[in-house]
């Protein structure tokens, strides 16, 4: 009898363990129904900042397999292309960008994305297309994309005009006032070599243009001049009659050797203030000018 009993209430608790182990995972279950968009989120979050792009990507995937009409899709998006460009694979970036600005264009993630494009562009060293798509924008931050895309080809024409046109009440980034202070500078070339070049050029035609980088047009100067001079020479010596058109054309050639020195100068320094404005978008990247943060 006493065995029964004892039968009959470990049956009875062990059907209680059951009912309750049933209850508990079902609330676990639950419970993680409700938070799995978290959950896919925060794990791609830390393996992107980790730098783990492959299964980051991974999870964002699963994340939108899920959730296809989730209202947190654009920003999953926006993590992918910005993933996708960590790890050097642009094509990727720019389709995500592509179709979220198209699907999403009328929302308030419509000019991130439009500015990431940009951004993409720029850090692929597209600068051409990041210069013609950032055109296309009305927004004052594309403005500066145009700057930067500029300078990085050289065009500082092109980006003097755009600075002298930006409206700082409107946007104010910190590059504007140090590009026009530099540009207003006078030391890119110092006084030294400038004179230096022309005294060098006075003296040994083709010599100033060597001492401001120009080595092969200074060399075929220098070759052509004394060319000249040793026919001047000859002409003196055997052929009188053509003398003094020798004699003139070797003073033409040295007049345009000055007046070319001059021009070289003016290369010379503009060379100079191209690498201090590349050096100055280094100093203020293009990222943080836009206020572009890591989106995980």
């Amino acid at each position: 009898m006493t065995i029964y009993l004892n039968d009959k209430k470990c049956f009875f608790g062990l059907t209680l363990a059951v009912i309750f182990g049933i209850f508990l995972h079902a609330q676990e279950i639950q419970f993680q129904g409700k938070d799995v968009k978290t959950n896919i989120l925060q794990v791609a979050d830390h393996y992107a900042r980790e730098g783990n792009f492959k299964d980051a990507i991974l999870q964002y995937y699963e994340f939108l397999y899920r959730f296809p009409d989730d209202t947190l899709v654009p920003v999953i998006k926006i993590k992918l292309a910005a993933v996708y460009q960590e790890n050097g694979s642009y094509d990727l970036a720019e389709k995500h960008l592509l179709e979220s600005i198209k699907k999403y264009d009328y929302t308030k993630y419509d000019l991130e994305m439009r500015i990431r494009l940009a951004f993409l562009y720029y850090e692929k060293r597209d600068y051409q297309t990041a210069i013609e798509y950032a055109v296309t924008q009305k927004e004052a931050p594309f403005r500066l994309v145009e700057l930067y895309g500029w300078i990085q080809l050289g065009e500082i024409s092109e980006a003097d005009s755009l600075v002298y046109r930006f409206n700082t009440d409107d946007y104010s980034p910190e590059i504007i006032p140090e590009y026009r202070k530099l540009r207003q500078s006078k030391s890119c070339l110092s006084w030294k070599r400038k004179y230096g070049t022309y005294a060098l050029s006075a003296l040994l035609p083709g010599a100033g243009r060597i001492l401001v980088g120009e080595h092969k047009e200074g060399v075929l100067t220098a070759v052509g001049f004394y060319g000249l001079v040793k026919v001047a020479i000859y002409a003196l010596s055997n052929q009188p009659t053509f003398y003094y058109y020798a004699a003139t054309g070797t003073l033409i050639y040295y007049g345009l050797n000055m007046y070319s020195t001059h021009f070289a100068i003016q290369r010379y320094s503009d060379r100079i203030m191209k690498r201090n404005l590349v050096r100055l978008t280094a100093a203020y990247p293009l990222v943080e000018q836009l206020h572009l943060t890591l989106p995980y």
